[in-house]
């Protein structure tokens, strides 16, 4: 299963880091199975720096990229019926 690792929730929010969010966002919204490790120590990441995803040997770091490699591996469900038409 697809592990997302990120910062303790804090201060009555889930995370404080927004990258951290935006990832856990787009899982949920996407459908995609995951279950969230919580982890104060960003220099175990690939980057330094939370979140990162775990999904069997890849390790990696950095939202963007994070999610642009879900969209490959998952497709892309939430742009999924849009298109080029205006």
């Amino acid at each position: 299963m697809l592990k997302l690792v990120q910062f303790h929730p804090a201060f009555g929010v889930r995370d404080m880091s927004p990258f951290c969010l935006k990832l856990e966002t787009y899982l949920r919204m996407a459908g995609i199975e995951h279950e969230v490790v919580w982890n104060s120590n960003p220099r175990s990441a690939p980057k330094g720096k939370l979140p990162c995803i775990v999904d069997g040997d890849v390790v990696m770091g950095d939202s963007s990229l994070i999610i642009d490699y879900l969209k490959v591996k998952f497709g892309d469900p939430l742009d999924e019926r849009l298109s080029a038409a205006h």
